[in-house]
């Protein structure tokens, strides 16, 4: 048998620092955990997933680009509709795909997100 973990590990450009703790700490309301490095934040979802945001200069980080044609994640509300609409209230940048059922995103740094209820299936 074989499961995906529960570390997820991240590179943003050192520039959205601020802007992602905004996110991951207000908007995602995600735990801040201690890290024992000086370029990296951790945060820890509801259910124990843990996500490593790596700090680096620009240019040696992906672009909004890159993420779009990389590994799409999925975050699960129980209120997808409230989430929704913090996230825009944030700002976040749409991404459109052909699932009306499905709000799809970029988080600060470009990473691709959908959100999805928590009873829901695929």
């Amino acid at each position: 048998m074989v499961q995906i973990g529960n570390h997820l590990k991240m590179t943003v450009p050192q520039h959205l620092r601020s802007r992602t703790r905004e996110f991951y700490g207000s908007v995602l309301d995600c735990q801040q955990l201690d890290s024992a490095r000086d370029d990296s934040d951790l945060y820890e979802f509801a259910g124990g997933c843990v996500l490593g945001l790596f700090f680096t200069p620009e240019a040696e980080a992906p672009s909004e680009t890159d993420y779009l044609k990389g590994l799409w994640l999925e975050l699960k509300a129980a209120d997808p509709e409230a989430l929704k609409v913090r996230l825009l209230a944030f700002g976040v940048k749409e991404v459109e795909f052909p699932d009306p059922t499905r709000f799809f995103f970029q988080a600060p740094g470009g990473q691709v997100f959908r959100v999805a209820p928590l009873d829901g299936g695929i």
